[in-house]
């Protein structure tokens, strides 16, 4: 792509070319919210502030841009990025924009205004959106990526994991399985799902709509309690919940016992992510677990290596 000429970049910021070359000739002349605006202009119009400020180099910063704190399945995967990252003489920061047609140009500002080396995301954005921060800096995604997502990536097998989990309540006697999900705008989402599914048809169980509830990204607890509620008072109750987090089987498990259910023997719980609050429950949380530190390790790792091949980690275990 040809360099991006001061006349585009005026026309699209608002500012004269005037303005426009003292802004790239002299920025410390000029206010913050003037090179913000240039910032912009070069990032809608698909170039690097990086090729046009000299001053503005990539320094030792990364960006994680994950769901934080409303979910703290990505308190590990984050402390783990920044101990690689730490180790290695990088500074990893937080960061928890949600990224869309909207924000994507804000978001691209601040990662060049702060000379970020690169981004790391765990974040449901679109391809196209994804595409424009990898041509400003070096993107992984970890633990969520669309699937025509042309960028490094961190991934379990979301599906196979639920599979396992739901043969396993299946193998364990369980004939009427329920689902609690996420967002179905998430892949592991839309992996789990189908996962759950396909147990059910291998094991000769039915699929009940009724059964399945998605409470949305944030794992709200009022949601997950309504759901669990919904669940437990239909004509036949199911005798297994399959929950994508650990928070909601927790959150199953206690709604469970205070309505006279007893875990396991009238009603099976189990998890996902092996996190902390499994073992804090009782009964314990049967769970699936997640190698979450590797996977922040990981794409860590990739960001600084800038390594540009796919990785896909397969590694889950009942416990």
């Amino acid at each position: 792509m040809s360099k991006i000429t001061y006349q585009e970049i005026a026309a699209k910021a608002g500012l004269s070319i005037a303005t426009i070359s003292r802004i790239v000739n002299t920025p410390d002349s000029v206010s913050v919210s003037a090179k913000a605006k240039v910032n912009q202009a070069i990032i809608a119009l698909g170039g690097d502030p990086n090729d046009y400020f000299t001053e503005q180099k990539r320094g030792k910063i990364i960006i994680f841009n994950a769901p934080l704190p409303s979910n703290p399945f990505y308190l590990p995967i984050v402390s783990a990025a920044r101990s690689v990252a730490r180790g290695k003489g990088y500074v990893l920061l937080e960061n928890e924009d949600d990224l869309s047609l909207s924000t994507i140009d804000q978001f691209l500002s601040m990662i060049v205004s702060v000379g970020a080396y690169g981004v790391i995301s765990a974040n449901t954005i679109e391809s196209s959106l994804i595409s424009r921060i990898d041509s400003v800096v070096p993107c992984v995604m970890c633990s969520e990526a669309p699937r025509d997502v042309d960028v490094p990536f961190v991934l379990i097998d979301n599906e196979g994991a639920a599979y396992k989990a739901v043969k396993h309540l299946a193998l364990s006697g369980c004939r009427r399985i329920a689902m609690i999900n996420g967002s179905r705008s998430f892949r592991y989402g839309i992996d789990r799902y189908n996962g759950y599914r396909k147990a059910l048809s291998d094991a000769g169980l039915a699929y009940r709509a009724e059964y399945v509830s998605e409470i949305g990204s944030h794992m709200d607890f009022e949601m997950a309690e309504a759901a669990v509620a919904n669940m437990l008072t239909l004509p036949e109750p199911p005798d297994a919940i399959f929950c994508v987090s650990d928070l909601l089987a927790a959150i199953a498990i206690r709604y469970a016992a205070e309505r006279g259910f007893r875990v396991p023997e009238d009603i099976s719980i189990i998890g996902f992510d092996d996190q902390v609050i499994s073992r804090m429950t009782a009964p314990s949380i049967t769970t699936i677990r997640q190698p979450v530190t590797q996977m922040g390790a990981l794409a860590a790792d990739m960001i600084i290596k800038k390594n540009r091949e796919q990785i896909a980690i397969n590694t889950f275990c009942l416990s």
